[in-house]
């Protein structure tokens, strides 16, 4: 049995209009043997191929034909086939008779009558080859649209997967800020709320970035966590108002175990940097670590400020602690509340080196303008009752603190290095005499050292302090260390 030849296989679906009948003819001829080709002796004819759906990709037609003109019947063949390649036939040769033509058509190409049959054929070839490529970019136009698309959706649900890993992390930190929080219950306002409140506004007057700001109110979150397992006495003072050196070193020692635990959460790595610098200062004066200048972050200073502050105003003195203790509740009158608030920035200002110039100075006009409640004294008696403390059993063994080594308002009794017991006191500057022992280290306004902690004052230093003070170059007020018998 003879083998059937196979049909060619037909590249392209072409369309030809001409009026002239013998031109078709010969065309058809010529092309059919590669192409699908169909042809019209007019523009309405060839309109009405295409809408009766012939899938032309190449369309070449005469300019010069009765009734419609090539151009009218190109255009408007791109309302049935816009993405078809369109060639022009025209006897025009000038420009000024070409480019209306062309323009009108949307024509890829054009030639000239007479027209060669080779040019033609290689018209309608290099037409076919544009449609091919066209076709093929539009395809990638698509498939690049749905990628980007699929895109934009995957980009979505990982924002949102972000946005709620991040809010499943705060909320996190927020539990462990909670569960840390026994703290709280020795402070007349909520302590973390407020010192979040203070540092939020601070980081905001400093222009730090969202993500900043962000850090800081989850360092706010944590900061208490740090009395963890602490004993009460610790829940009462801050560490350099410990005088007793094994119990300062105890404190530490507590403190250290916490950030050691919570380090070990990787994502709360920086968090806990800040936390650990809870007690350092900017003058280089602080601990653990005695870190100063910029590695004390503002993150860790501006949590600082605002801790030192909620603590010397809100949270529980010894004094109350044992009245709570006693009676079962304590009162904090309105006059105490504003008293200690005016206490604690005066004594601010003597401890100003332990900051950050910028940070203290926006602090300090964040109370003068008293831009939030929560540098506001409160305006109402304060009590704190029914708090589960430790057992009465418990309660002298836990309390059991010489009151000459805690912190009262007005002055501070401390060991000095010879083992002298020191009362630091303030006074103004030009009070200042030769003999006289420095409490704090002095720096100008652009932190340019004066005086060390602890210096004995000759008669230049106290010259020169009091000259720079008459200058406002530094405080009006310094502390003085003045020895008490033992």
């Amino acid at each position: 049995m003879a083998q059937q030849e196979t049909a060619p296989q037909l590249r392209g679906n072409i369309l030809l209009v001409d009026d002239e009948t013998a031109f078709l003819k010969i065309m058809n001829l010529l092309l059919s043997k590669h192409y699908n080709v169909k042809t019209a002796e007019s523009g309405e004819d060839g309109l009405q191929i295409l809408k009766d759906g012939f899938p032309a990709e190449v369309i070449i037609s005469d300019q010069r034909m009765p009734g419609m003109s090539g151009a009218e019947f190109l255009e408007q063949s791109i309302k049935i086939v816009p993405n078809a390649v369109r060639v022009i036939l025209t006897g025009y040769s000038t420009p000024k008779d070409l480019i209306p033509a062309i323009n009108q058509a949307h024509a890829y190409m054009y030639l000239l009558k007479p027209v060669d049959e080779l040019a033609l054929i290689q018209a309608v070839k290099i037409s076919l080859d544009n449609y091919n490529s066209n076709k093929k970019n539009r395809q990638l136009m698509i498939e690049l649209k749905k990628n980007v698309k699929d895109l934009e959706a995957k980009t979505e649900y990982l924002k949102k997967a972000l946005i709620e890993n991040q809010e499943m992390f705060t909320q996190g930190v927020q539990a462990l800020s909670g569960i840390s929080n026994y703290s709280e219950r020795y402070y007349f306002t909520s302590h973390s709320k407020n010192v979040i409140v203070i540092a939020k506004e601070l980081a905001e007057e400093l222009n730090m970035t969202k993500e900043m700001i962000s850090q800081v109110v989850m360092i706010g979150m944590l900061h208490t966590s740090v009395y963890n397992n602490m004993p009460v006495r610790f829940m009462l003072v801050d560490p350099y108002d410990i005088a007793d050196d094994a119990e300062r070193k105890l404190y530490m020692d507590n403190f250290n175990k916490t950030i050691e635990a919570l380090a070990k959460v990787k994502k709360l790595r920086n968090q806990v940097n800040a936390v650990s610098q809870l007690w350092e200062h900017h003058d280089g004066t602080g601990m653990p670590n005695r870190v100063s200048d910029k590695m004390f972050t503002h993150e860790a200073q501006i949590i600082s400020i605002a801790n030192y502050y909620h603590n010397n105003v809100y949270r529980l003195t010894i004094d109350q602690y044992k009245t709570l203790r006693s009676k079962g509740e304590v009162v904090q009158s309105v006059a105490e509340t504003k008293a200690r608030h005016e206490e604690c920035i005066k004594s601010l200002y003597r401890r100003a080196t332990w900051y950050d110039y910028d940070v203290f100075n926006l602090f300090q006009d964040l109370v003068k303008k008293r831009a939030i409640p929560s540098l506001v004294p409160v305006a109402h008696d304060m009590k704190v009752t029914n708090i589960d403390l430790l057992p009465d059993d418990k309660y002298e063994e836990e309390t059991a603190v010489d009151e000459n080594e805690i912190v009262g308002s007005d002055q501070i009794t401390i060991s000095h290095s010879s083992g002298q017991k020191m009362i630091e006191k303030e006074i103004a500057v030009q009070e200042l005499e030769v003999g006289m022992m420095m409490g704090q280290t002095v720096l100008t306004k652009n932190n340019m050292l004066v005086v060390r902690h602890e210096s004995v004052l000759d008669a230049s230093t106290v010259k020169n302090l009091k000259q720079l003070e008459t200058g406002g170059m530094v405080a009006s007020y310094v502390t003085v260390l003045i020895p008490v018998a033992n």
